[in-house]
């Protein structure tokens, strides 16, 4: 609050700069003092989001919570330890759970798509995959968009600094 009182006096200083007592320039209040216990309204709020940046609102379609998600997790685990018959395992578990949860939208129909991807996808080819395929990245970008929570519970990659 001092610091966008300070900004707020020196550039209301060079109101009327021209000669003319026009007042401060559009966005200056009048109120320069730093006592000021009146927020500007026009100052973003520190404590607020950022208006450009939306914040994620969980849909109808939300499924983190549901079966199909926790065996997709414990795949995503299982890779990131380099355990890919686990991995197949669980995403070959997480077939049918995804297919009976889906209910027509496209959010579903994408997960129930990624989820056989990574249940045909034979174990001894996941590293290659991860690294060269653009239907791993894409599945990836799917099963981690809609599986795992926005806090990170799921453990990151081996190689990568938390």
């Amino acid at each position: 609050m001092g610091v966008a009182a300070l900004v707020v006096a020196l550039t209301g200083g060079c109101a009327g700069s021209d000669g003319s007592d026009e007042g401060p320039p559009a966005g200056v209040t009048e109120s320069t003092s730093p006592d000021s216990e009146s927020p500007d309204p026009e100052s973003p709020d520190p404590e607020s989001p950022d208006p450009e940046t939306p914040a994620p609102t969980p849909g109808p379609g939300d499924v983190v919570d549901s079966e199909a998600c926790d065996e997709v997790r414990q795949g995503i685990d299982a890779f990131n330890l380099g355990r890919y018959d686990e991995t197949v395992e669980h995403f070959e578990n997480a077939v049918p759970l995804a297919e009976e949860q889906d209910d027509g939208s496209e959010a579903a129909s994408q997960l129930v798509e990624a989820v056989r991807y990574y249940a045909d996808l034979a174990a001894g080819l996941y590293p290659e995959a991860a690294r060269t395929s653009p239907d791993f990245a894409k599945y990836k970008a799917i099963t981690l968009g809609q599986c795992v929570p926005v806090d990170g519970e799921t453990s990151e990659s081996p190689g990568v600094e938390v």
